[in-house]
């Protein structure tokens, strides 16, 4: 494209990193950036970030994509791996660190703000079931444990929402975010009052819910000489990193599956019904919703990655620069079936009498295995599927593909890389004018590609 043509960035706020990158008008990657995130556990079971380091480092992944564009930036966007905590200033200064979905502090100790709370009513409310170690179970141990700030907080927060306060100087939080924050209604889209009244929150001191897509406004002078963006840059509101990634893939159709593989494996699927989801005991994502679209719903495999992990560095790949490489060559060398060999994902990795290749194998089959199980479920509530996108690590490999889509019954087909990031700047796209909706965008990164 010319110099003057339109450029986005997506930036996708990961558990263990973040990534950005830089896209054309036409969705092709120009460049790429990444850095680890600065997750610290100062105590047992706890996960946190300093808000002001964090901000550095997604500054400096902006500041090297900035670098890159040939012409100012006309939008960003993020996703994000949500449900951290932050309580802050009414103008921004952090109070106390990022509470990491991961932080398991609540867990330890009773906390009489989570008292008699009602775990199907938070999953009907807020798309999501109880899980105390994302912002509500965050918020009642601040509220508790640390009642001096929490009174004294201007605005209780996520990351994303002050990110984009830092970035733009106005608070935004958008559907898709905010059910992770679970203060959120997820159908009326506004906050739960009785969650407010629980947690002595009052409306004035939380974001603006808002949809995906929709503009924040210009970066200050403050935040384009931190990220080396035009001031004219637009800041474009995102979503959580699953419901990103499946617009990337364009996967935003019922009978659509995305597979994304990494620490856990989660399917996303689109569907018309929420109460679908909800039977299916599915998390609930507006999706598309706010457009008349499909709901978005996601299952997980949890952890299986670390298993994996394990097997390969341990039992097929011990001590080898190029293990990934060796595992699929393995795996492709042994025949299906694995000799009889099968091993459980779910259990904890143990060692085994068996070749390296059959090894490799029935990991392979493993996981196609246990994502089979999860689909079967889902058929019982109605829910089928003609094809389905891999993204992530093990969807570079053709073998392990095409195990999955034996084992599914599908057509399966490959996504590429960081497909949370580039369902980011297709959000930046829309805010931005340039698209109408999500098919427009797939329309024209297709014609582009």
């Amino acid at each position: 494209m010319s110099d003057n043509a339109p450029y986005l960035i997506g930036l996708d706020l990961g558990t263990s990193a973040i990534k950005g990158l830089l896209v054309d008008g036409r969705g092709r990657v120009c460049a790429e950036a990444g850095v680890d995130t600065a997750l610290r556990h100062p105590h047992e079971g706890w996960a946190e970030v300093d808000a002001e380091e964090h901000y550095r480092r997604v500054c400096g992944v902006l500041r090297t994509l900035a670098g890159a564009a040939p012409c100012p930036v006309t939008a960003l966007a993020m996703a994000a791996a949500s449900g951290n905590t932050l309580l802050t200033e009414a103008h921004g200064t952090p109070l106390t660190p990022i509470l990491n979905w991961m932080d398991h502090r609540a867990e330890q100790e009773p906390l009489a703000s989570l008292a008699d709370l009602d775990a199907d009513e938070v999953y009907r409310v807020a798309g999501w079931p109880w899980l105390n170690c994302f912002p509500l179970a965050h918020l009642a141990w601040l509220r508790e444990r640390l009642p001096d700030v929490y009174r004294a907080a201007g605005h209780y927060a996520m990351d994303t929402d002050w990110i984009l306060q830092r970035l733009t100087g106005e608070w935004r939080m958008d559907h898709s975010t905010a059910t992770t924050f679970y203060l959120q209604d997820q159908v009326a889209g506004t906050y739960y009052e009785p969650y407010l009244q629980r947690l002595d929150i009052p409306p004035g001191k939380l974001s603006p819910l808002v949809d995906s897509g929709v503009p924040v406004g210009p970066l200050t002078e403050a935040a384009a000489h931190d990220t080396g963006l035009s001031p004219d840059t637009l800041v474009v509101t995102g979503c959580f990193d699953h419901p990103a990634a499946a617009r990337a893939v364009g996967v935003l159709a019922p009978g659509e599956m995305m597979l994304s593989c990494g620490t856990s494996w989660v399917g996303f699927t689109p569907a018309m019904d929420r109460q679908t989801l909800l039977d299916a005991q599915m998390l609930c994502d507006p999706f598309l919703s706010a457009q008349g679209g499909p709901w978005g719903g996601m299952l997980s495999v949890p952890y299986i990655g670390r298993t994996i992990d394990w097997y390969i560095d341990n039992l097929i790949a011990p001590s080898e620069r190029d293990r990934l490489r060796i595992f699929n060559e393995l795996a492709a060398a042994a025949s299906p079936g694995a000799g009889g060999l099968g091993i459980n994902l779910r259990e904890p990795p143990r060692e085994i009498e068996a070749s390296r290749a059959d090894i490799s194998r029935a990991v392979m089959e493993g996981a196609a295995r246990l994502l089979h199980e999860k689909l079967l479920a889902l058929g019982d509530h109605g829910m089928c599927f003609e094809r389905a996108v891999m993204v992530g690590g093990p969807s570079a490999s053709p073998l392990w593909t095409s195990i999955v889509a034996e084992r599914l019954g599908l057509e399966v087909s490959v996504g590429g890389r960081s497909a949370g990031a580039l369902g980011a700047a297709m959000l930046a796209g829309i805010g931005a004018g340039l698209y109408r909706d999500e098919h427009d965008a797939r329309a024209v990164w297709t014609e582009g590609a």
